[in-house]
């Protein structure tokens, strides 16, 4: 089986936790012990997926990644890019205008060639995105603070993102489909911090996706002749799901999000993910909850 995992929401408690829990890392190596196929599928870039793996002590180099919601897909071993999609200079100009007109600062995310910077804006910035910036700082790094983003000469990027206040996030993501069409992928998700009341707004390469990701991955290891499982917790792994045939939700996801998986496991604060998996590396397939 190929059995895609996301991490935030569903792995870790990014609430609380900056490392893996074991329990959901002896899960994940019994999962590849069994011979079946684990991915990370994650909205992290590589920088930040690197990190988390090497401060838990766990980091096969031959794990295959979707990163940034399908931006970047690697795998092999050793492992290297397989698929890569970026926002394009015009794109990166017309998102960045777009966010300050909704009061909403944007973040670009710069591609793995250029170390993965978070590049933002000195402008005043909510709670939210101050503390996620404040953890990204200490855990991750790379962050590059400007008082101008236009003026930083990217010529391609990963992503243009915040957080904000959810009817700031809607209206705002509204516009930009509108504006940019299929250019662009727009996901919006919502934020572990805040209370629920603070949503994503990420923008990616119209090509972008777990699920397109996953295909990437699927074609990479042609010998799979078993099912796709994935799970996760949030809006960004509803593509996961279509492009699964089994779909395992977060029992702390929205409850849109559970209601389009075939199975809720316990939260991510009751080791839901690792109970899951557990019982896929033990043969249980379909697996339940007791």
């Amino acid at each position: 089986m190929l059995i895609a995992v996301d991490v935030d929401g569903t792995l870790l408690n990014t609430e609380f936790d900056d490392l893996l829990a074991q329990r959901e890392i002896e899960a994940m190596k019994a999962v590849r012990q069994a011979g079946h196929v684990l991915a990370l599928c994650t909205g992290r870039n590589l920088r930040s997926v690197e990190g988390l793996m090497e401060s838990s002590g766990w980091y096969p180099d031959d794990l295959p990644l979707v990163l940034l919601n399908g931006a970047t897909v690697w795998g092999g071993q050793p492992r290297q890019c397989l698929a890569s999609q970026v926002l394009g200079r015009r794109e990166i100009t017309e998102l960045v205008q777009l966010f300050r007109r909704f009061e909403v600062v944007p973040m670009i995310y710069g591609t793995d060639d250029d170390g993965g910077i978070l590049h933002h804006e000195t402008s005043r910035v909510n709670n939210i995105l101050a503390s996620y910036i404040d953890k990204r700082r200490q855990a991750v790094g790379a962050i590059h603070e400007v008082d101008d983003l236009l003026a930083v000469p990217l010529q391609e990027a990963l992503e243009v993102g915040s957080i904000d206040e959810k009817d700031k996030v809607l209206a705002l993501s509204q516009v930009v489909r509108e504006k940019l069409g299929d250019r662009v992928k727009v996901i919006n998700t919502q934020s572990l911090l805040g209370g629920g009341l603070y949503y994503w707004a990420e923008v990616f390469h119209g090509s972008c996706g777990k699920g397109a990701g996953l295909a990437v991955l699927r074609e990479h290891f042609s010998d799979l002749n078993g099912p796709m499982v994935a799970i996760g917790d949030n809006y960004n792994d509803l593509d996961m799901f279509a492009a699964a045939d089994f779909s395992v939700a977060m029992g702390n996801g929205p409850f849109d999000v559970r209601q389009q998986a075939d199975l809720v496991t316990r939260p991510v604060t009751e080791n839901g993910a690792a109970l899951v998996l557990e019982q896929l590396a033990e043969g249980i397939f379909p697996p339940r909850i007791g």
